[in-house]
């Protein structure tokens, strides 16, 4: 990535569950010159209990209401696809990464030859998922949307005790984000505050390249954004991605962006220097980060044991524990204070130490 802006077109699960739509993404962003495209490997039963409830939501253009574990089991990427993707980016020379959710799917992705990690926002407080990819060693790529900055601290400390290959994104946990809520002067507190790692942007504002020329600028080393066949194709990841032209004509704005001397800051991106959580990235934030969930019915008094605790995002329910502290159930004899229902957020007043 040395002396050149590392860009990531983000696939995501714009492929709408076609392996043709997957290779015809991959030409887009081989034709517009990026780097590397990203997807997102995940299993429903490993990201949301079946009670995380309804979505009820709409786009530009649409409107949603759909089941959420439902969803996301629709929106799955068939491992059987994925050495046929890798095969077909190396042929096509460009770097293939996914978004990891769980232990399972980062064993079996590297398993099967990948190379780097891609740590989505979500993530950044699952720290025994952080732990577990770091100790692979091999390069990471940290979104940090609707965290804190000592949130983001805990997450790179933890893999800069196994290595420092760290990229870390700022971006705004928004789909799409509007250019007055990027707030990219948060880029350069990143630099100053991990002067070790590479600092970079997510984009997820609906302009072509705007804000990520902005980021550039501001000397952000890695650029992702979303892309898509066709922005009216069905899906919540589509109307807000750019087609292909676009991509090309984004990918063209970065490379002379590298190459501009005097720049100008638009104080409207700009914004804050502060990563804090901000207005716009709180809904988010308690849908899909993760914490603790009970996977059985458990009585009060009764034990709870490491193999009864789950970590799931909790769509519509009240988020509970961090997953941090799952190491409390290998460590302490733990007992449920109340009755507990399966596949229900675990909360500190459910139970004590033994």
């Amino acid at each position: 990535m040395k002396g050149k802006v590392y860009i990531i077109a983000e696939i995501g699960i714009n492929h709408n569950g076609s392996l043709e739509n997957c290779y015809k993404l991959i030409d887009a962003a081989v034709d517009a010159g990026c780097n590397c495209v990203k997807f997102q490997f995940f299993r429903a039963k490993r990201l949301y209990p079946r009670t995380a409830g309804k979505l009820d939501w709409q786009d530009n253009n649409k409107r949603y209401s759909y089941d959420i574990y439902n969803a996301v089991k629709s929106f799955e990427l068939p491992s059987l696809w994925i050495e046929k993707l890798m095969d077909y980016c190396r042929r096509q020379k460009i770097d293939f990464l996914s978004s990891v959710f769980d232990k399972e799917g980062v064993k079996f992705l590297i398993k099967k030859g990948m190379r780097m990690i891609k740590l989505p926002s979500s993530c950044v407080t699952n720290i025994p998922l952080i732990e577990y990819c770091a100790k692979y060693k091999i390069p990471i790529f940290l979104s940090t949307g609707g965290t804190t900055l000592g949130e983001i601290e805990e997450a790179v400390n933890t893999i800069n005790r196994y290595h420092n290959n760290l990229s870390i994104l700022h971006c705004s946990m928004k789909y799409p984000t509007e250019l007055e809520e990027c707030n990219l002067g948060v880029i350069e507190t990143l630099k100053y505050a991990f002067p070790n790692n590479r600092i970079g942007y997510s984009d997820h504002t609906a302009e072509v390249s705007t804000a990520a020329v902005q980021a550039v600028y501001l000397g952000a080393k890695v650029i992702e954004k979303h892309i898509t066949l066709n922005k009216n194709m069905l899906g919540p990841d589509h109307f807000f991605a750019l087609e292909p032209t676009e991509l090309r004509q984004m990918v063209s704005d970065i490379r002379k962006a590298e190459k501009v001397s005097r720049i100008q800051i638009n104080q409207k991106i700009y914004g804050t220097s502060e990563r804090k959580v901000f207005d716009h990235e709180r809904y988010l934030r308690e849908f899909c980060f993760p914490c603790l969930f009970i996977n059985r019915d458990i009585k009060k008094g009764e034990r709870i044991y490491r193999r009864d605790v789950e970590i799931l995002r909790p769509g519509k329910l009240k988020r509970g524990i961090e997953p941090k502290f799952i190491y409390l159930f290998y460590s302490k004899k733990i007992i449920a204070s109340r009755d507990l229902k399966a596949w229900m957020p675990i909360f500190w007043g459910d139970f004590c130490y033994e």
